[in-house]
């Protein structure tokens, strides 16, 4: 799975870590149901944490289309609900 974090790039995840992302990406999005500040800002982090240590990040001159675009990592959960009001529940 290509996925681009805004600000950052995109990298190629894959495997295992899928499963993982999915799972926090679900806390994620309940955080932000629930209007949990403190949840979403921890999530989040784990999320993109997630991210760039288990993927490998595509070269800036590579054209790659992405399947999952996350915010910029400074992205507060006011913007957060806005952002992911049509974000899909489950990635895989």
């Amino acid at each position: 799975m290509i996925i681009r974090v805004l600000t950052e790039g995109q990298y190629k995840l894959e495997g295992e870590a899928l499963n993982e992302l999915d799972r926090l990406d679900n806390y994620l999005l309940d955080a932000i149901s629930n209007n949990d500040e403190e949840g979403f800002n921890r999530y989040f982090r784990e999320v993109l944490a997630l991210i760039r240590g288990h993927g490998n990040k595509v070269p800036d001159t590579e054209l790659v289309e992405s399947d999952l675009i996350l915010p910029a990592p400074d992205t507060t959960l006011r913007e957060a609900r806005e952002l992911f009001a049509s974000y899909p529940r489950d990635l895989l």
